[in-house]
């Protein structure tokens, strides 16, 4: 039987205090469920300004000084900066429908807009599914 890739699209709607960092991780981990992803990459693009997504060990020590780093950029250009410095997107392999990403690292949303409410995170997901 030959495998035949494909590609589907989803999105995470993220809560958020305007100023926060969120693991996406178990997000990522339902929607590879929902789509059957066995093998293949799944990309995650946040659309907001000012917000951005790092592949990072999610640990509190690692985001406070995330944090320190990102105050000392001025106010006005920090948006810009740090969305180049970080990226507005991730991409993981998948295989038998799970990311390899090492087990400490995950995927976090980090908003800096200072703007609370829902964000928008796009999920494109590409490869082989299960076709049952």
């Amino acid at each position: 039987m030959s495998e035949s890739l494909d590609i589907r699209i989803d999105r995470i709607i993220v809560p958020t205090s305007g100023y926060t960092a969120v693991s996406l991780q178990e997000q990522v981990d339902d929607i590879i469920s929902k789509h059957g992803l066995l093998k293949g990459i799944i990309t995650l693009y946040s659309t907001d300004q000012c917000c951005f997504i790092v592949l990072t060990e999610y640990e509190p020590g690692l985001m406070h000084d995330l944090e320190q780093l990102l105050e000392k950029i001025e106010p006005e250009v920090r948006c810009y900066v740090a969305e180049a410095l970080y990226g507005k997107d991730v991409s993981l392999p998948v295989d038998n429908g799970e990311t390899c990403q090492g087990i400490f690292k995950h995927p976090v949303l980090v908003d800096i807009s200072g703007a609370d409410g829902e964000k928008k995170v796009i999920v494109v997901l590409e490869g082989v599914f299960d076709r049952n």
